[in-house]
């Protein structure tokens, strides 16, 4: 079992929708204040002008001890841990690339094409695209980027993204394409980005030309959505078949 991060644990004991917890850190909190009375009282005595300071410090000094100290944890617990692919795991930046892409604003799409931009190795990409997809902002700025990138951009176009044979044509015609060109070659096939289907797809297009497989192993935030750049490198998948294991 994965260890817990101590913001997540003590950040439980401000989450007033925790009774318990939430009353526990309460009294440690009313503990510390209590000690800060006494201090006070044996520092200073038991004058009125103290006692009235004391109340109006603890009535100003208490909530925001309280609230600073709620915001640091949260603070601390958004920082979610980069994934680190190992070095062997890693798949080496390629020249030709077929990426599926998904309607999510914030997909790993752009850490994925980054990592075969590297020393300019990616020269052309195609981009695997859904209906959904095809007129969408995401897909066009991915195209402009890659052109001011030096890449050639091919868009292959499927018609149902839940067609596996929809999904399996259009990557065999991407591929045949790509081993028709020197400039795409090598050619990888990444299964990271759109629907379950479009990866089985992908992936069995790959096995037919025995084309590398790989994918971006991805942390994803409390509200579902992925985080950008939050592993290392994509991953090398290997069929079982050829030797290698898969993840």
């Amino acid at each position: 079992m994965k260890s817990r991060r101590l913001s997540e644990f003590l950040a439980q004991f401000l989450d007033s929708r925790a009774p318990l917890l939430f009353i526990v850190a309460s009294l440690v909190l009313a503990m510390l204040g209590n000690a800060l009375y006494e201090l006070v009282l044996l520092t200073f005595g038991e004058q009125p002008v103290t006692l009235i300071g004391i109340i109006l410090g603890a009535a100003l000094i208490f909530p925001l001890l309280f609230w600073g100290l709620r915001r640091a944890i949260e603070t601390i617990a958004r920082r979610n841990p980069i994934i680190d692919v190992k070095p062997a795991e890693q798949i080496e930046p390629h020249a030709g690339l077929i990426l599926p892409v998904g309607l999510s604003p914030s997909g790993p799409e752009r850490a994925i094409l980054a990592w075969h931009l590297r020393n300019a190795t990616l020269r052309d990409c195609w981009l695997i695209a859904s209906p959904e997809v095809q007129n969408s902002a995401k897909l066009s700025d991915l195209r402009q980027w890659l052109i001011e990138q030096n890449v050639d951009v091919h868009t292959a176009p499927i018609a149902n993204a839940t067609s596996l044979e929809d999904i399996f044509r259009a990557a065999m015609q991407a591929l045949r394409e790509a081993q028709a060109s020197s400039r795409a070659q090598p050619v990888a096939v990444d299964i990271t980005g759109g629907t379950a289907v479009m990866s089985v797809g992908l992936a069995l297009a790959a096995r037919n030309w025995n084309a590398p497989l790989q994918y971006y192993p991805a942390v994803y935030g409390r509200d579902g959505s992925l985080l950008i750049n939050s592993a290392t490198a994509p991953k090398q998948i290997v069929f079982a078949s050829t030797g290698g294991t898969t993840p």
